[in-house]
C-alpha cells in the first residue's frame, strides 16, 4: 500500500506547471507545507513543463481521512472557475525519488512490470509528464487563503465537498444560470429527450448533496425562528429576507423549502413530476447551496480572529511576484457577494 516508508513520494498526474518562473533542470523547490504533506515543484527538463511532487508523512494512516493536496486543489479549482474546471489529480508513486535523475530512470512501483515493455512504459510516462491542465505557479499564491481554509476549516471543507459533488453529478453552466438571458453563452441547456430518464437519479443525488452542504452550515430548519435567525446571522452575511433568485421566497424561507419540500418530497419522488420542473428545482438547490457556501467563506476571511495557516514558500513567491500583476484574487472574488443585483449578474459575466 502506498505511500509507505520506502515509497512516500508521489508525482501529481493531471497537472503541468508552466516554467515562466525560470527554473533550471533538476530544480526541486518547496511550494507549500501541509501538516502531513510537503509539495515541491520539480523541473525534470528545462524545456518541458514542471511537475508537482508530494512527499507524504506515513502517519496519514493514523487518521480516519487524509485531506491531501490533490483534493484541496480540486475544490479550489472548482470554486475559482465557476465549476468549469473539475480536475482530479492522481498520485503516481516513486520509490527513492532523486530529483537529479532522468524521469525514465526513476522507480515507479506501479509501472515496473512494464519496464521491459518500452512502448507501454514510455506511453505511461508521457501520460504522467505531458498530459494535464497547464497552470502558472502564481495560482497557488493567489489562492493560498482559500487552500488554507479548505484544509483547516472542516465546516467549509465538507460544505464545499458536498456542493462540488452535487455539481459533478449534475453539471450545468453556473455562469449562464446566474446571468440574465442576454448574457448567456449557452442559450439552450435542456437535455435531449432520450437522456432525461438517465439523468433522473443524478438530479436526486445533486439535490441531496446540495442540501447536505446547506445543513453543514445551518443545520436543520427547526421550528424556533429566533434561534434560526441567530444561527443564520452568526454564519452568514446574506440578509435573511433578501429574495432568492426569481423565486417568491426569501433566502431564509428557501432553507425550509429546500429541506422539507425539494429534498424530502421532490428528490425522493422525482419520477412524479415533469423532468424540466425537476431540473429547475435541482439547479435552484445547487445555486442556493453555492451562494451560502460562498457567503460563509466571505465572512470567515474577513474575520480578524482567523489567520492563514498554510505554510508557503515566500522566497518562491517573490520570484514569481512580477507575474502576479493586478489580477483579482480568488479571496476577493469569493468574498465579494456574487450577485450585483437580483438578476444575479456576476463579475465574470458583467
Amino acid at each position: 500500500m502506498f505511500p509507505n516508508k520506502e515509497t512516500n513520494t508521489g508525482i501529481l498526474s493531471g497537472l503541468l506547471i508552466d516554467n515562466s518562473f525560470g527554473p533550471y533542470s533538476s530544480d526541486f523547490i518547496k511550494l507549500m507545507e501541509l501538516p502531513l504533506e510537503q509539495v515541491f515543484v520539480w523541473t525534470p527538463e528545462k524545456d518541458n513543463y514542471s511537475k508537482l511532487i508530494s512527499v507524504i508523512n506515513p502517519s496519514i494512516y493514523n487518521h480516519n481521512y487524509w485531506k491531501n493536496f490533490g483534493i484541496l486543489f480540486k475544490y479550489a479549482m472548482a470554486l475559482t472557475s465557476d465549476f468549469e474546471s473539475l480536475i482530479d489529480l492522481e498520485y503516481k508513486w516513486i520509490t527513492d525519488f532523486d530529483n537529479t535523475k532522468l524521469k525514465e530512470d526513476l522507480i515507479y512501483p506501479e509501472l515496473e512490470k512494464f519496464r521491459f515493455d518500452e512502448f507501454t512504459f514510455n506511453f505511461d510516462l508521457k501520460k504522467i509528464y505531458n498530459e494535464g491542465r497547464v497552470l502558472n505557479l502564481s495560482y497557488f499564491f493567489e489562492n493560498k487563503r482559500l487552500l488554507s481554509e479548505l484544509y483547516f476549516n472542516d465546516k467549509f471543507f465538507y460544505a464545499v465537498q458536498h456542493i462540488v459533488s452535487a455539481v459533478s453529478t449534475h453539471w450545468y453552466c453556473h455562469i449562464c444560470e446566474l446571468s440574465p438571458p442576454e448574457y448567456r453563452k449557452h442559450p439552450n441547456h435542456d437535455f435531449e429527450k432520450y437522456y432525461e430518464v438517465f439523468a433522473l437519479p443524478r438530479l436526486e443525488i445533486a439535490i441531496i448533496q446540495a442540501t447536505k452542504a446547506v445543513e453543514g452550515l445551518l443545520g436543520q430548519p427547526g421550528s424556533n425562528k429566533e434561534k434560526r435567525l441567530a444561527r443564520w446571522k452568526e454564519v452568514l452575511n446574506i440578509e435573511p429576507e433578501e429574495k432568492f433568485l426569481d423565486t417568491n421566497k426569501s433566502y431564509f424561507n428557501f432553507h425550509t423549502y429546500l429541506v422539507n419540500e425539494i429534498r424530502n418530497k421532490v428528490a425522493h419522488n422525482i419520477k412524479s413530476k415533469p423532468f424540466k420542473a425537476n431540473r429547475k428545482l435541482t439547479i435552484q438547490a445547487q445555486i442556493y447551496a453555492w451562494k451560502l457556501v460562498n457567503d460563509y467563506y466571505g465572512k470567515v476571511i474577513k474575520s480578524d480572529s482567523r489567520k492563514d495557516k498554510l505554510i508557503m514558500n515566500t522566497e518562491l513567491e517573490s520570484m514569481i511576484r512580477p507575474n502576479l500583476g493586478t489580477k483579482l484574487t480568488a479571496e476577493n472574488k469569493l468574498a465579494t457577494t456574487l450577485y450585483k443585483n437580483n438578476s444575479g449578474l456576476s463579475d465574470k459575466t458583467k
